[in-house]
Parts: C-alpha cells; structure tokens; sequence
C-alpha cells in the first residue's frame, strides 16, 4: 500500500496492523526507507512529494499489541500516535485477567502523555470513538 502510492493517493486511509506485537516494526521502516532511496528498479513508483516510505507509514498506519516490552523501548521510531494496546480478550492468548497488572509493567517509565495515547487515546482516534460519551457512562453507575 506504502510503495504503490496507495497512502499517497488517499492521505485519509488509515489501516490498523493487529496482532502482530510492535518489535517488527523498527527494522521495515529502515528497509522500506532504504530501498526507496537506493533501490529504484524495486521501489520504481516516485511520490510526488519529498516524504519516505517510513512517513506514510507514521501517517497512516496503526499497530497493536499485546505484550511486546521490546517494542515499548522502540516506540520513538513506531510512533507513540501509532501504538495501540489491546488485550485481545476472549482469545487465549489474551491478557485477561492479568491485563492492568501487564499494562502498567509493560507501560513502566513511559511518560503519561505517551501512557494515555497507548493505552486508549489513538484507538479512539483511529476508530472515532466519542471520549466525553464513554467517559460520562463510565462515570454513570445506577444503584440497585
């Protein structure tokens, strides 16, 4: 989608990248970045604009995770805005009943700006979810 133009074409698509954890990321950004720039019989579609493989990617494409520690250290080249945190509950691979306990540990020493984007805020985005709404519903608890 990145090397066809697709993203160029199309700057609004965005595309959601699930389970597949976040380390991968680093490496094929560098490689899409390099071939690009040095490999022009396998990168032979030009964007009209100066920007890299690796910028559409950081416009365009989100990616979620579960338990991935080592992508957590690399989110400065993922992108924190592009870093998603699900618990992939009811799978059994799922997080649950241990999600907030993983979270935090896997969240440990990340500012709290980068903490709330992880954890909910870019989904939000991404999905168009209304904040302000889940937060009133969340806050409304009928008593029996």
């Amino acid at each position: 989608m990145i090397f066809s133009g697709v993203f160029e074409r199309y700057p609004a698509l965005e595309l959601a990248i699930v389970e597949f954890e976040l380390a991968w990321a680093p490496h094929v950004l560098s490689t899409m970045d390099y071939t690009y720039r040095e490999r022009h019989e396998e990168a032979f579609h030009r964007f009209k604009s100066d920007m890299r493989p690796s910028d559409f990617f950081h416009r365009n494409v989100f990616l979620s995770f579960q338990e991935d520690a080592i992508g957590m250290r690399l989110r400065d080249v993922i992108g924190v805005d592009n870093m998603m945190w699900g618990s992939d509950y009811p799978h059994s691979e799922s997080t649950f009943p241990q999600s907030r306990k993983i979270l935090a540990e896997i969240l440990a020493g990340v500012p709290e700006d980068e903490q709330a984007k992880i954890a909910g805020a870019n989904t939000a985005r991404l999905y168009g979810f209304d904040v302000a709404r889940l937060a009133a519903r969340q806050a409304y608890r009928p008593t029996s």
